[in-house]
């Protein structure tokens, strides 16, 4: 069966097996590293190219394991197997150790691209390639070869300052372990990331969709995904510290990710959090919980307890190259 390893959001790692046998049936999740999954998986490989929650995702034609890897030996003992569909086409080789671009010599590159040119018939292009031909090595003593299969087309470049990216809202809503029938509400959706995932992914029953601001509001009326979903959507503009809308104990899962304080105009970011758990804390059914991201950590751990509630899971994580967790909290009913 053919293998896989594709890289995600860091501090996923013990939600990626879950989210992955959902939405790709038949995979087999062979080892779990930080940022990183390798799986076995026989359907087709534009299956995996879907899935939006990975960021690279590649063809593995050698794994390598030990304390001493280098770039000139796995070279050596790379091959890449003969393609049912030979297409002419350039090509490019990448190395990468620990999450960063490496530099090898001159001889090592050469010889990576002359063998697999040699099996592929691809004429080398370093600039604009069509394909691309990656060694890894990782901290954890262990390394690959393989093919690139897609590459994220979402980055930072592409979104409105503050929008979440959309394969952090899905793994968030993966986090959240989303049941048949919830009834989900997001009182600071912004641009729409984590609700258009929660609706996307899952049978939910109902999605309550929440911001104060009107112009994005009036962006997320004219969303399709939200518009033609098969659950219902109330798009509402409305502060997150009241949800006039919303019944008391009619929210089995809020999802969100509120103000950090950085660049809004918040006096006391701890009592905002505190009256933002007071609101939730309304809503909520007694069995419910809150996912809630934060850069805050003192002060969201703080606001918890002062609000009699506790914080059943957590997980580190980077936004943006900023450190920040996911809180899952539930209070005392």
């Amino acid at each position: 069966m053919p293998e896989y390893i594709s890289s995600f959001i860091t501090g996923f790692d013990s939600v990626i097996g879950a989210i992955m046998t959902q939405l790709l049936p038949g995979v087999k999740i062979l080892h779990v590293y930080d940022g990183l999954v390798h799986y076995s998986y026989s359907g087709n490989a534009q299956n995996i190219s879907r899935l939006s929650f990975f960021n690279n995702s590649f063809l593995v034609y050698k794994v390598y394991k030990g304390h001493s890897l280098f770039f000139d030996k796995m070279v050596s003992q790379a091959s890449v197997p003969a393609e049912r569909n030979k297409r002419l086409g350039t090509f490019r080789v990448r190395f990468s150790k620990e999450n960063q671009f490496a530099k090898v010599g001159k001889q090592t590159a050469l010889a990576a691209e002359k063998m697999i040119s040699r099996s592929t018939n691809r004429k080398v292009d370093r600039v604009n390639p069509q394909n691309e031909y990656w060694f890894i090595i990782r901290s954890e003593k262990v390394g690959f070869f393989g093919k690139l299969l897609h590459k994220r087309k979402t980055t930072e470049k592409t979104l409105h300052k503050g929008e979440l990216r959309p394969e952090f809202a899905l793994l968030m809503c993966a986090f959240a372990g989303i049941e048949h029938g919830e009834i989900i509400c997001d009182p600071f959706a912004g641009y729409g990331a984590i609700p258009i995932q929660a609706v996307q992914s899952y049978p939910i029953a109902k999605m309550y969709v929440c911001d104060n601001n009107k112009t994005l509001v009036d962006r997320l009326n004219h969303n399709e995904a939200l518009r033609h979903c098969t659950c219902k959507v109330r798009i509402q503009c409305e502060d997150a510290l009241q949800l006039e809308s919303v019944k008391d104990n009619e929210i089995s899962l809020i999802i969100t990710d509120p103000p950090w304080g950085y660049y809004e105009d918040i006096p006391d970011i701890g009592e905002f959090y505190s009256a933002m758990l007071r609101s939730f804390k309304r809503v909520l059914k007694a069995e419910g919980r809150a996912v809630v991201l934060s850069a805050r950590k003192n002060e969201i751990v703080a606001a918890v307890k002062r609000e009699e509630g506790y914080i059943t899971k957590r997980i580190d994580t980077l936004v943006n190259g900023k450190k920040a967790g996911i809180y899952l909290i539930q209070f005392e009913k």
